[in-house]
């Protein structure tokens, strides 16, 4: 008699495969993760798209159609008015822009997936407890011998683990390690509470432990405050806030102390905080301008105050904000900032390809306009799960679920804080699978009594 196996949703395997192996493609590279969204999308599109046709089309997802739209028209009125102007005679930026709308396609068939209750968010928290372990101990390892498991070779203040030419492990770590710190709680029924406390406490030290060595700073200090965001607006966590940050205490103090490398790269980095706070009081706070162009020793003269760009942040900070004055209202356009900083290299310092915050970007590229439609998404995005889960009046599908995300979502998109590129595969990818996510599982199932 042949042995008659389980009947499997073949759907919803490969779909959950796909959506599983996300966190594992943002540490294979960014071919390896467009192919993994690419198959996402069509597979997605193959067995759930004519749901789109019944999709519950709510005021947010219509300021997202117009958001998408109106980069297509600033791609086109920008490369039609770059062309004229002969610096750009490639169409890449209405190239960018078509190909950026792969994101939108993604955000709708994950809130289509989540509403069939397709997504298996079990498999995916354990896949990230799986590569932050994996990061964490790498970059263990990479300290201690020099190189990592792959060969990538370390640098003395800061360290790559499997990411090799790319310093983004600590925040690769910010970014997924809640997931993982929330997979027991939420899918394990703990009746012991001493091992519950104790894995978690294992689970802090390696993530804190990779955050500092990796000694990408900011993530870090995002990381600090979102968990302590976390256990701070959550009755039943509080508990473990005192531990979170003895464990900080005690980590931070014994590697400040061990390693000189660790203090001399985090001393470095107050001393340009403050540098950032006195340019922007001298600049943004007290509205004064600067006289004559930046000299060769990168020095600027405000007033009659001389005031070193030493920090290199500060240049591209300074390049953005002198970029957006050019396109004020609709933007160079996705992927311009480059072009537009060097034709202005009178008055602007580094010319990177992005100014390394979000926000100073999309107003750069996307202008006054781009900058509110995004503003007026992040606020609704934040306004519905937010208020939806902590008012207590209405009850949410997957309920406890949605704290990592709603969370995660808000440190994001967070304003005073260093960036990689709001545009890229890595950098879209995440927020779109974040807040879609978050969205979804703001639906409200039923109004409490």
């Amino acid at each position: 008699m042949l042995l008659s196996l389980p009947k499997i949703n073949y759907k919803t395997f490969l779909i959950n495969l796909l959506f599983s192996f996300i966190p594992i493609s943002f540490i294979a590279g960014n071919l390896i993760l467009n192919a993994n969204i690419f198959l996402f999308i069509i597979f997605s599109i193959i067995f759930y798209g004519k749901d789109i046709f019944t999709l519950n089309f709510n005021n947010l997802d219509k300021i997202i159609l117009i958001f998408f739209a109106y980069t297509i028209f600033t791609g086109i009125f920008n490369n039609l008015y770059l062309q004229s102007e002969n610096l750009n005679e490639d169409y890449t930026i209405i190239i960018k822009t078509i190909l950026y709308l792969r994101f939108l396609i993604f955000y709708f068939m994950i809130r289509i997936l989540i509403n069939r209750t397709v997504i298996n968010f079990k498999s995916f928290f354990f896949v990230c407890l799986i590569c932050t372990y994996f990061v964490g101990l790498d970059l263990i390892y990479q300290l201690n011998f020099g190189k990592d498991i792959f060969g990538y070779v370390a640098t003395p203040r800061r360290l790559s683990g499997p990411f090799g030419d790319e310093l983004i492990a600590g925040s690769y770590l910010q970014r997924f390690s809640l997931f993982a710190l929330f997979l027991f709680p939420l899918f394990f029924n703990n009746k012991d509470k001493i091992y519950l406390y104790l894995l978690l406490s294992l689970s802090f030290i390696l993530i804190i432990t990779g955050l500092i060595i990796a000694g990408n700073r900011m993530p870090l200090i995002l990381f600090i405050v979102l968990i302590t965001a976390v256990l701070s607006f959550n009755k039943s966590m509080k508990k473990l806030l005192l531990l979170f940050f003895l464990l900080n205490a005690i980590l931070i103090t014994t590697l400040w102390n061990l390693n000189s490398n660790i203090r001399t790269h985090f001393i470095s980095f107050a001393e340009r905080t403050v540098e950032i706070v006195e340019v922007a009081s001298v600049i943004i706070i007290k509205n004064k301008k600067y006289e004559g162009e930046i000299d060769q020793k990168y020095n600027m003269n405000i007033n009659g105050k001389v005031i070193p760009f030493r920090n290199v942040y500060i240049k591209e900070f300074h390049s953005g904000y002198q970029t957006w004055l050019k396109h004020k209202y609709v933007g160079g356009g996705i992927r311009s900032f480059k072009n537009n900083c060097v034709s202005l290299l009178a008055i602007t310092i580094n010319c990177n390809s992005h100014p390394h915050n979000y926000y100073l970007e999309i107003l750069t590229e996307l202008g006054l306009i781009g900058f509110f439609l995004i503003l007026i998404i992040f606020f609704i995005v934040l306004f519905k799960s937010f208020f939806n889960h902590y008012t207590g009046k209405i009850s949410l599908n997957y309920n406890k679920i949605i704290i990592p995300f709603m969370f995660l979502f808000l440190i994001e998109i967070f304003p005073i804080k260093t960036t990689g590129s709001f545009f890229t595969t890595g950098n879209a990818t995440y927020l779109f699978l974040i807040m879609s996510i978050t969205v979804a599982l703001s639906q409200t199932s039923k109004k409490k009594n």
